[in-house]
């Protein structure tokens, strides 16, 4: 009858006012999914011939379909633990036992620092060592530890250093000093006579000088030679700074030269000639003319009898570099400067202070807070020596007691005795151990990735082990589900990673309240994995996702169910009509 058909037509329109209301009310749901209700047509089977006159007997419920699409990013209060789903994933939930669906992000830390959602539900992941790895595939309650770090002794210090190549060496030809051996190579001297002046009663007479030729071995065939006449310069009495030229034997064997020519003439290959002398005599301490004529020319031979003064076996100047003063720039080429701690934690200052001495020679000095990080009252730096090679590897490594080096390009300091200033009143800052120690091993100065380029000196990456103590001051989610602690000393450590959940039919699944979900035979079994993998999708921390509710769609839902409704309803009452009307007419 076709009140029956109408009947169904009212339900089928109260239905759909049910899912489009259900939708309505959840759409500032914390993950909600939008559903739909699908219909199908009602027909009577007959035994009688063809069904094509069938008319039908109304609509029935076919199913109820979820829509999964992604739903709106929200923006949350600041809970780290707040997060959303970009991609097709479920959080897993267990709760008493059995497990559960859900995209809603928001979870909190419980009282006993298990992350759960509102319900209590515990967030499903996987858990990490002491080391902050991450144990897989033994899905667990996901808890945050919240006990504090305790302090570490620095065991390691390793960078990635460029030293300039082309940076001068600091190593320096010592200053010609006519009273310091050490700063000339051979010495050669004379007695000579000036040519006085005058006659009679006014005449100056001729005095003796001493005149002295110094040479100093700068290169396998260079030298400088240095002259002066009772001690001062030649030319100007009152200086003691000498003449200078600096010679070259070339491979022929002929002499050249540069420097003084004005008043410094080479002769010969073996001699060279001084003009413009100056006689002068001390007068009161002070240095004066003495009127006396110069002669002339004076020989400067290069040759003391048959002993040349050019002696290519002669030794090379040594040539060393500045004492090191850490205050003073220019007694070191480069620093790098790392935060190491102690074993109770307190932080210390350990520099590295890098000296070129050579083409491709460099020594490095060690300072610990400024200080011997064996004997802390003094400020004597630890001593190595660094060779590269023509690629710019490091060659060698030579250290001394405790600075010694290591089997794979690294340097070990041990003995250090971590100290703190002395309190003092007058007197001289003093230093005294603060109680703590360093590492029983050492620290290990890691130079594996030391290089010597021709690029600016830098340091493009540093890793110290060893911190102070911490206490838990931070949570964070990575796209990869990775749960970080932060902690008051700077440190970072995963303490799990959330795991994700798909199914073959998410149609399949059951949807339950506190909107979750539970798998059934329809779904099939759950795959998990971490974020990222497949079409699971990646995980924003400090974001949840809303409702996929499209009201607009809702709203016109809503017009088209009353409108079915209205007009089923119509359809009983106008058949209620025609049935009266057939009543009365019989």
């Amino acid at each position: 009858m076709s009140f029956n058909t109408a009947i169904s037509g009212i339900h089928a329109a109260n239905k759909r006012l049910e899912v489009a209301g259900n939708n309505i009310a959840n759409s500032g749901t914390i993950g909600f999914k939008s559903s739909r209700a699908q219909f199908s047509a009602l027909y009577s089977a007959s035994q009688l011939g063809s069904g094509r006159n069938a008319v039908g007997d109304g609509v029935r419920l076919a199913s109820m379909q979820q829509n999964f699409n992604q739903g709106e990013s929200m923006t949350t209060s600041g809970n780290p633990l707040d997060m959303r789903i970009q991609g097709n994933g479920f959080f897993v939930v267990s709760d008493g036992g059995s497990l559960a669906y859900t995209r809603a992000g928001a979870f909190l830390k419980d009282a006993a620092n298990f992350v759960v959602d509102s319900e209590g539900g515990r967030l499903q992941g996987y858990a990490a060592n002491e080391q902050g790895e991450i144990k897989r595939g033994l899905r667990t309650d996901l808890q945050i530890d919240t006990s504090n770090v305790s302090a570490r002794a620095t065991t390691r210090v390793a960078e990635n250093i460029n030293l300039d190549a082309s940076l001068p060496s600091l190593a320096r030809l010592p200053v010609f000093d006519p009273a310091d051996p050490a700063t000339y190579t051979r010495v050669v001297g004379r007695t000579i006579q000036d040519a006085g002046s005058g006659a009679g009663a006014t005449a100056v007479p001729a005095a003796d000088h001493e005149l002295k030729q110094y040479f100093v071995k700068t290169g396998d065939s260079q030298w400088s030679m240095h002259v002066l006449i009772d001690g001062r310069n030649p030319v100007d009495p009152n200086s003691v700074a000498p003449l200078q030229v600096t010679l070259e034997q070339r491979p022929n064997g002929s002499l050249s030269y540069s420097g003084n020519s004005q008043h410094l003439r080479k002769i010969s290959d073996t001699e060279f000639a001084l003009q413009g002398w100056r006689p002068a005599e001390e007068v009161n301490g002070a240095w004066v003319s003495n009127g006396a004529a110069n002669g002339g020319t004076v020989s400067l031979p290069l040759n003391n009898g048959s002993i040349s003064m050019l002696d290519p076996g002669d030794a090379l100047m040594d040539r060393p570099v500045p004492a090191f003063d850490p205050s003073d720039l220019k007694t070191y080429s480069d620093m790098f400067a790392n935060a190491i701690f102690d074993s109770q934690g307190n932080q210390h200052e350990l520099k590295q202070y890098f000296v070129k001495d050579g083409t491709n020679s460099w020594r490095i000095h060690a300072l610990i807070d400024g200080r011997n990080p064996q004997m802390p009252d003094s400020t004597d730096p630890l001593t190595a020596n660094i060779v590269f090679d023509s690629g710019g590897w490091v060659q060698s490594l030579t250290g001394g007691p405790g600075f010694a080096s290591t089997h794979s390009n690294g340097l070990q300091l041990t003995g250090w005795t971590p100290a703190m200033p002395a309190e003092r009143v007058t007197g001289p800052e003093k230093w005294v151990p603060n109680g703590a120690a360093g590492s029983a091993k050492g620290i290990t100065i890691d130079l594996t990735n030391l290089l010597q380029h021709n690029a600016a000196s830098s340091r493009s990456s540093t890793h110290v082990d060893g911190h102070a103590a911490g206490q838990l001051s931070s949570l964070s989610v990575g796209r990869d589900g990775i749960l970080c602690a932060g902690f008051t000393n700077g440190m970072n450590k995963n303490i799990g990673q959330v795991i994700l959940a798909s199914f073959s039919n998410p149609q399949g699944l059951q949807a339950r309240s506190d909107t979750r979900w539970t798998e059934s035979a329809d779904s099939g079994v759950a795959d998990y994995d971490v974020p990222g993998v497949g079409t699971l999708g990646s995980l924003i921390g400090d974001g949840l996702e809303g409702s996929n509710v499209v009201l607009a769609d809702e709203l016109i839902a809503l017009i088209q169910a009353q409108t079915a409704y209205q007009a089923n309803s119509k359809a009983i009452s106008t058949e209620a009509t025609v049935m009266q009307a057939l009543i009365q007419s019989t």
